[in-house]
């Protein structure tokens, strides 16, 4: 994986020659929404931001849709989170809802669709152990995944944000989604909106 070589027209070609459809018919990303999605597999760190209805969930699908076909990732390089259980299960469920709205999947969209992996919180993705009061991942231990998919990130403190960056590998790409407007943190920062 490198940030420079992916080739963004061929990536988008793959989106828009397999396009979800809806119930009106192909369901085209705009071009903001592209730009989004090349710069979410080029950039090391994207922030996807809008209000309900404005589109994440089918920028999310036609990343990690993109990131198999064009980045060669297996779905296991991949990992999905929120910062709550209640926040997993809703991404699963709009990914999951996304990807059967592609009419003629390509094989690397029956791969992700076979293979998606399982949207867990922060905590579990970060291996949060209550015992040792520590997390299993952290700069010397990173995270195995090279593409990181974090939603509803306004609800993310400067505590478990500094954890999460820390625990990145050197050439992991993330993606933080949310709504800078909705569900601030609990604890100390708004680090989305900020």
């Amino acid at each position: 994986l490198t940030l420079t070589s992916l080739d963004g027209d061929a990536a988008l070609s793959h989106l828009r020659e397999r396009p979800a459809h809806g119930p009106r018919g192909p369901m085209r990303l705009t071009d903001e929404q592209e730009e989004a999605v090349v710069t979410a597999l080029r950039a090391p760190l994207s922030v996807i931001s809008g209000g309900p209805g404005t589109g994440k969930t089918s920028i999310v699908v036609a990343i990690l849709r993109a990131a198999l076909a064009q980045l060669d990732l297996d779905p296991s390089a991949i990992a999905l989170a929120a910062p709550t259980g209640k926040a997993a299960d809703r991404m699963r469920r709009a990914i999951e809802g996304g990807l059967r709205a592609v009419a003629e999947p390509s094989p690397t969209d029956g791969a992700l669709r076979e293979a998606l992996p399982e949207p867990r919180t922060l905590h579990r993705l970060l291996g949060w152990s209550p015992a040792r009061g520590a997390f299993r991942h952290h700069v010397g231990n990173p995270l195995s995944e090279r593409l990181v998919v974090i939603d509803e990130s306004s609800m993310i403190d400067v505590f478990l944000m500094e954890r999460l960056v820390e625990s990145l590998h050197p050439e992991a790409r993330l993606v933080l989604l949310g709504d800078a407007e909705q569900l601030p943190s609990v604890a100390a920062g708004a680090v989305f909106r900020d």
